[in-house]
């Protein structure tokens, strides 16, 4: 054979070789697909996740690891101990860059600001169905204004006007808190009162109320609760005892990805629920052992865990599964918060169907 004859017959070989290849990717992405072909190694079991703060909104993530859930579901989620992004415009970056793969204890508010800038972003599920937190006031600021937490809702809020409140940041949910009371009663809180960034955990909260740097707290729980147990203060006004009636049944804390990231990993995000759905139904079934998990992570001492536990059992999700109700009463907040312009309608952000389908014949073993 001469040489030209042996260079078609390795063309014509290369070309049918060529075409069979093309015509296994089209079997496998099947007619008019436009999604990645993704491998077994591609859904490897293993997510890189963070919270926004080690709190009650954070408890089944906490459970879900001390209980070894995750492990039990054949997931790894890593970096431990736990990242935890300060602020809620740092963990919608920390997602839309990839930094992080799942928020697994990020605010509704938080998924309503990444779907402002990504809006490939879907909330998995839900965890904590209540909002959990408080406006805490020094004994000062009591004294001074003869006020009590019995007091109606419209003085405690103008009481606090120029006072300065500490919060973990001014733009995100404890901000937001006070921005919101103010709004009820016609005040504006970037200009009736000081708002002071105090850091994001129950000790530098409570140090900065005891040294007078503020007059109150907008925080989440324990921190209300640490400050009574040692005499520095009360809960003044609590959203989970139904003192802003404005606010029953806020969906709280979630676990959100991108979209493109639930259909890489399906696997991997479906033991993620399943490990949660094991921590809720802990958290239902053992509360005072949840509260003991929730103490480990925050370091707070026996008398603050158990006047928090108080609170908190009944906030907790029964099911992963996002209660739309629920969604409308956060989109509410934040639209009157101004910590978002435009809430996206719920079928578009939240994804129910990962998390039914997870949950099919699975029945958590706790």
């Amino acid at each position: 054979m001469q040489p030209s004859q042996m260079q078609q017959c390795h063309l014509r070989s290369f070309m049918a070789l060529l075409s069979l290849l093309c015509l296994l990717l089209l079997v496998a992405c099947g007619p008019g697909s436009s999604q990645p072909v993704h491998t077994d190694n591609t859904d490897d079991m293993k997510l890189k996740v963070a919270l926004t703060s080690l709190s009650s909104a954070t408890l089944p993530d906490m459970v879900a690891l001390d209980k070894g859930y995750f492990k039990a579901q054949g997931l790894t989620v890593y970096p431990i101990p736990f990242t935890v992004e300060s602020s809620s415009p740092q963990m919608a970056e920390a997602i839309h860059s990839g930094a992080v793969e799942v928020a697994i204890g990020g605010l509704l508010t938080d998924a309503f600001l990444v779907s402002q800038i990504d809006s490939d972003v879907k909330v998995i599920g839900q965890l904590q169905t209540s909002f959990p937190n408080d406006i805490t006031v020094s004994n000062k600021f009591l004294q001074q204004t003869g006020l009590s937490e019995s007091s109606p809702l419209e003085a405690k809020v103008k009481a606090l006007v120029g006072k300065k409140i500490g919060v973990v940041s001014t733009t995100g949910q404890t901000g937001g808190l006070v921005s919101y009371l103010f709004h009820l009663f016609g005040l504006n809180a970037s200009k009736d009162a000081i708002l002071v960034p105090v850091g994001n955990n129950v000790l530098s909260a409570v140090a900065a109320l005891k040294a007078g740097r503020v007059d109150a707290l907008s925080f989440y729980k324990p921190v209300g609760e640490a400050v009574q147990t040692q005499g520095l203060g009360r809960i003044f006004i609590s959203p989970l005892r139904g003192d802003v009636p404005q606010m029953q049944g806020q969906l709280n804390s979630v676990f959100y990805a991108k979209a493109s990231l639930i259909r890489a990993k399906p696997n991997t995000i479906k033991a993620l629920v399943r490990a949660i759905t094991m921590a809720l139904a802990f958290i239902q079934k053992y509360p005072d052992q949840a509260i003991k998990i929730l103490q480990k992570y925050t370091h707070i001492d026996d008398k603050t865990a158990a006047a928090a536990a108080q609170d908190l059992r009944f906030s907790y999700a029964t099911t992963p599964i996002v209660n739309e109700q629920g969604y409308n009463v956060t989109a509410s907040f934040a639209l009157q918060t101004g910590a978002v312009k435009k809430i996206p309608p719920f079928s578009t952000l939240v994804d129910t169907q990962t998390a039914a389908q997870a949950l099919q014949g699975f029945t958590p073993q706790v």
